[in-house]
């Protein structure tokens, strides 16, 4: 094999091969469609590495014919990125690509003249109907693309255009070779695109940890490589002066496998050492040994707080139904003795009580007992337009204005009614510290999108949070409002804020402006990372 052969197909089959493994291992969302498309695309180049090196094309004119079984992949890579996927259609273009490539691999002559060098009989036809396969399906791809919307379209014309350089790195390249046109090393830098482009539209798909994880994944085998290649090649170079030179090959096989066995057991976990510290400086989500366990442990840790939360949740239930009972009693008293003429004044501050109780016990159950996600894609600035309006409606005619403003066409998958909790917490709050204001002011909202994520900052011009209470600002049963207050507080309301970004993977955090006042922030992800509920404290709430 030639330099520029080996330099052009090694990278590409290496590439093609690692993508597959990996998502094979490590993705869960899409299936087996990237690691079969992969692993169609790497006996490909395997069929362009055996043809390009010496005394082996005979195998080479066997492995060519399954290039078209690219096609079949490709398919079904588009399938797994749409939202109806039709299986049938996937299955019957495996089968048809594998029997091709089959009587390709049983009959080469058919195809190639000896050494794969040449036009066999039947080349003209089935390269003519494999034209018209390609050209169906990039057809296809692309009125898939043009009947999706948002992400998903955006993934199946990245697909295709994944498909137009296979197709062209495929049985265009060897097509061009055989009939003198061009040099067969061109199908190097297509497939590698094919590969780039696939493996983007594909696992830029996976949803949350299992997107990371993959990323990690290659990362890490990118790494492993780099630090086993120079072990391997300094011991390849070391093992002809620790092996007896003397004796039969019996005794030589046995003393590189004893030298072998002995050098594995110090390098190999000094191999884990070196990957492991640099992926831990390169990779987003580092996945070594070590980061794999302090994973568990605060696995471990949150299952825990989840089973402590259940157990909460049971004791407020059982709490607020003995509260609830005599509460309605107190109320139905109530009535008894306006009627009998008490003073209006002592019934009003009575009934005052009872609500405030009631709305008490309410935030403690949204707080312990925290219901499911109802997960849904939703346009944010509506939905917190709309949960504004309602906090300033609940609030009175004396309420302080509130703008919202911000990007309409902003969506993101999260729960509603969540969300709208989160956005009538904030805005209540920031009316509350307007009102004991001296001088009037204003709530402003702001709708951005950022990255991966939603963020909607609520800012007030009131008085700010009290210093004293704003390291323990999310946590339960802190408040800067006296039960004697004109608006009381439970100290449960930004608990709950913050729990509900928490369970979306997002967060809620404090600062305050520079011109006074306060500002929360709540970040959502676009996509949302569902995490279980766990009591919510400052430094997690960041």
């Amino acid at each position: 094999m030639s330099a520029l052969s080996a330099f052009a197909f090694y990278p590409v089959w290496a590439l093609a091969l690692l993508v597959g493994f990996v998502s094979l291992r490590l993705g869960r969302s899409r299936g087996y469609a990237l690691p079969l498309l992969c692993f169609a695309q790497g006996v490909w180049v395997t069929g362009l590495v055996l043809f390009a090196t010496p005394n082996t094309s005979h195998i080479a004119e066997r492995v060519l014919p399954s290039g078209i079984v690219q096609g079949a992949g490709f398919l079904h890579a588009a399938e797994a990125l749409a939202g109806k996927p039709r299986r049938k259609l996937v299955a019957g273009a495996w089968m048809a690509t594998g029997a091709f490539a089959t009587l390709g691999a049983a009959a080469p002559r058919l195809f190639y003249g000896p050494g794969a060098r040449g036009m066999g009989p039947a080349f003209v036809p089935f390269a003519a109907l494999g034209v018209a396969a390609a050209v169906a399906m990039l057809a296809y791809l692309a009125a898939r693309a043009q009947s999706a919307a948002g992400d998903e379209r955006r993934a199946l014309v990245t697909l295709l255009g994944a498909a137009v350089l296979g197709c062209l790195g495929g049985g265009g390249a060897i097509s061009a070779f055989i009939l003198g046109i061009g040099p067969l090393w061109i199908a190097a830098p297509l497939m590698l695109g094919s590969t780039l482009l696939a493996a983007h539209a594909t696992l830029g798909r996976e949803q949350g940890k299992a997107r990371a994880l993959v990323r990690s994944g290659i990362v890490y085998a990118v790494i492993t490589a780099s630090v086993s290649t120079v072990f391997v090649t300094a011991y390849a170079f070391a093992l002809p002066y620790l092996v007896p030179a003397q004796g039969s090959t019996f005794t030589f096989v046995a003393g590189a496998l004893a030298v072998t066995f002995f050098a594995a057991l110090p390098v190999d976990p000094l191999r884990q050492i070196v990957v492991d510290g640099i992926g831990r400086r390169v990779a987003e989500n580092p996945i070594g040994v070590r980061d794999l366990a302090e994973a568990v442990d605060r696995s471990e840790a949150r299952a825990d707080q989840a089973e402590r939360l259940a157990e909460m949740g049971r004791i407020v239930s059982a709490v607020a139904h003995e509260i609830r009972n005599p509460l309605g009693v107190m109320l139905a008293q109530a009535k008894i003795l306006e009627r009998r003429g008490a003073d209006p004044e002592t019934l009003a501050g009575l009934r005052q009580e009872i609500a405030n109780a009631r709305r008490f016990l309410d935030d403690l159950l949204r707080y312990g007992k925290p219901r499911p996600l109802d997960l849904a894609v939703a346009p944010v600035l509506a939905e917190v337009t709309r949960a504004a309006e309602a906090a300033r409606a609940a609030f009175g005619d004396l309420a302080a204005p509130v703008d919202v403003t911000g990007d309409a066409t902003l969506s993101a998958e999260l729960d509603r009614a969540a969300l709208g909790d989160v956005v009538k917490v904030l805005v209540h709050n920031a009316l509350v510290a307007l009102s004991t204001a001296d001088a009037g002011g204003r709530v402003t909202i702001e709708v951005a999108s950022e990255g991966d994520e939603a963020v909607v900052r609520v800012t007030d011009d009131g008085p700010g949070v009290p210093v004293e209470i704003e390291p323990r600002l999310f946590e339960p049963f802190v408040t800067g409002r006296g039960r004697d207050a004109s608006h009381p507080g439970t100290g449960l309301g930004l608990a709950i804020a913050a729990r509900w970004t928490e369970r979306h993977g997002g967060s809620l955090r404090h600062e305050r402006p520079g011109a006074g006042g306060a500002r929360f922030i709540a970040r959502f992800p676009r996509t949302a990372r569902v995490v279980n509920a766990a009591p919510m404290d400052q430094t997690r709430a960041r």
